[in-house]
């Protein structure tokens, strides 16, 4: 969807596609910044400030740099080519609108009410008309909520309780507590020799691979860390970092493998999960151009070092792609791997102490910022070339996206789904939604908002600062609960509040649909020629042409007791009389 935003061409408002560009790389930022967690560089809070300032820098942004009649303008060309190319799934960046700018809307909202006040007072001679007298808000604002009243608001705050959790998830369970585990990890294997810690580093290291949020940096990081401190003292620090890199590059495209073989190809069989990752839609089409080709190639290596690491390797084996020619994409990934291995051995060489308590290495952990940076630069870089081809591929590559032909049980699916889907839209209409169900949604929607914002703005009264190079024993007291802080609980208790919350309204709304669904369902008592309702008379007309008649007609049931029409028709031919059946 963002990807849309990279793409100007034909166009004159690139000014205003630039704003979208700065969401896009908003939304890069967190997967970014979860990532980076643990470094203790100063580069993931940087990165957080960053994601947050954006927000409010590009809001800022498109309300300075042109003027109404610009904005309206500028505006209404976006929306447009938006609504053209996608359709009903604007819903989608509604619902990210609205869990990120609640709050502001709040806001915008109190100042609408203050501004109608003023006008109604006319104490300012140059105040604008005031409009409706009766309206509390202003009429600019009063037509903005009418046209969000328009939204299909149910399908628009689900989608914004899917991004807070997704934010939720890969700020606390997978950022806060994959640097837990591995502090951990790095911790118990201090006392162990090379060999044995490599060994352990390995499994370890598969077994978050194959978890789905898991990203791979925190991995190479703690090969960065863990590895050197074992093995500098006979392999050297350029020997052991260098060891390091290696064992990350195999580690990688050993976890890659797995996923694709294992994981994605075994999924591949089962039409739902083909069906959910939507491989008959135009963007996984066009990745599976990219993919598809041999050799190396730019748009190629992106995908595959820019995106997730679980989804994009299991997304391979589902597409059934070539092992050895994803194999061979994957291999450039030793450009993330190397400044991220090397940042985790700057940080612990910074952490070394002579004698005399002074720094060993001085120069480290400056040096490591900079490494940390590089990351980011690569990840980040990568993400942004990898959603540009993808867009180039879909627009440009029509012909040969269109060329490639759809998973007929998958489009099957599709279309018995729709129906089904047609009718939970129905029943959960906003306006014709009972009030406890709407109760739930806005409760839900309520709970994620806040406990967001409560993470993103006070992660520091939230969470007890830990990184890779800590020891939980000092740090935590020993106990992993320490890492949240009372504020903490309250913005975990939020979360699962939210989710539990949109699981009931959801189960609720599946219900009404499959009931609805099976009361439009067609009966299926069908007599012979038609309508169950009709007389022998009305059978009689039409089974003259057939030279039968109407009590010659005999109901009879198949095998899944639906009633079927059959009738008996006595001829002669040259052999003799005889029976025949014919069945409708």
């Amino acid at each position: 969807f963002f990807c849309t935003f990279l793409r100007t061409e034909g166009t004159k408002e690139k000014d205003i596609f630039n704003f979208g560009k700065v969401w896009l790389f908003i939304l890069f930022a967190i997967w970014v910044t979860t990532s980076l967690s643990g470094m203790a560089s100063g580069v993931t809070s940087a990165l957080a400030a960053l994601t947050l300032a954006s927000f409010v820098a590009s809001a800022v942004f498109i309300a300075v740099s042109f003027n109404r009649d610009e904005r309206t303008e500028n505006a209404a060309a976006v929306f447009k080519r938006l609504r053209d190319k996608y359709g009903e799934n604007l819903d989608i960046a509604r619902g990210l609108f609205v869990v990120t700018c609640a709050p502001i809307l709040l806001i915008y909202f109190c100042f609408s009410i203050t501004n109608q006040l003023i006008r109604k007072t006319r104490i300012f001679p140059c105040s604008e008309p005031v409009g409706d007298s009766n309206d509390i808000f202003t009429t600019r604002t009063r037509r903005q909520i009418e046209q969000m009243k328009t939204w299909d608001r149910v399908r628009v705050y689900t989608f914004a309780v899917y991004w807070g959790i997704f934010f939720m998830v890969m700020q606390v369970l997978v950022s806060k507590l994959t640097v837990v585990f591995l502090s951990w990890l790095i911790e118990q294997t201090s006392s162990f020799g090379l060999g044995a810690v490599t060994a352990i580093l390995v499994g370890v290291g598969v077994a978050m691979f194959l978890l789905p949020p898991v990203p791979g940096v925190p991995v190479y990081l703690t090969l960065g860390i863990v590895l050197p401190a074992q093995g500098h003292e006979t392999l050297g620090w350029v020997g052991s970092i260098g060891y390091s890199i290696a064992i990350g590059l195999v580690l990688k495209l050993f976890s890659s493998a797995l996923q694709q073989k294992m994981i994605g190809e075994n999924l591949s069989r089962y039409v739902r999960v083909r069906q959910f990752v939507g491989v008959n839609s135009t963007l996984m089409k066009a990745m599976r151009l990219v993919l598809s080709q041999d050799g190396l190639s730019v748009p190629k290596v992106a995908i595959l070092i820019g995106g997730p690491d679980w989804p994009t390797s299991v997304l391979c084996g589902i597409l059934r792609l070539s092992l050895p020619q994803i194999i061979l994409g994957t291999i450039p990934v030793v450009m993330l791997i190397f400044p991220t291995c090397l940042t985790g051995a700057l940080l612990y060489m910074a952490s070394l102490k002579d004698a005399s308590g002074n720094p060993e290495f001085s120069w480290a952990g400056t040096v490591s910022t900079i490494t940390a940076s590089v990351t980011a630069l690569v990840q980040f870089g990568s993400m942004i070339v990898a959603a540009y081809y993808l867009e180039q591929t879909a627009d440009k590559r029509v012909d040969d996206v269109a060329a490639i032909v759809d998973d007929a049980e998958v489009k099957k699916a599709d279309d018995e789904a729709a129906h089904l889907n047609k009718c939970y839209r129905e029943v959960t209409q906003w306006n014709k939604i009972p009030v406890l169900p709407k109760l739930l949604m806005r409760s839900s929607l309520a709970c994620i908002v806040i406990s967001c914002y409560i993470v993103q703005l006070f992660s520091s009264q939230c969470f007890t600062e830990h990184s890779l190079t800590d020891s939980i024993d000092d740090n935590l007291q020993g106990n992993v609960g320490n890492l949240f802080l009372p504020l903490g609980w309250i913005a975990t208790g939020l979360f699962s509040a939210s989710v539990v919350l949109l699981y009931v309204f959801t189960s609720w709304g599946k219900v009404k649909a499959k009931l609805k669904a099976k009361e439009a369902a067609p009966k299926p008592e069908i007599l012979a020629y038609g309508s169950s309702d009709r007389t022998d008379f009305d059978l009689d007309l039409q089974a003259a042409a057939d030279g039968i008649h109407a009590d010659e007609l005999v109901v009879s049931s198949n095998d899944n007791n639906n009633s079927v029409a059959s009738y008996h028709r006595r001829h002669s031919d040259s052999q003799g009389a005889h029976s025949t059946s014919t069945r409708f």
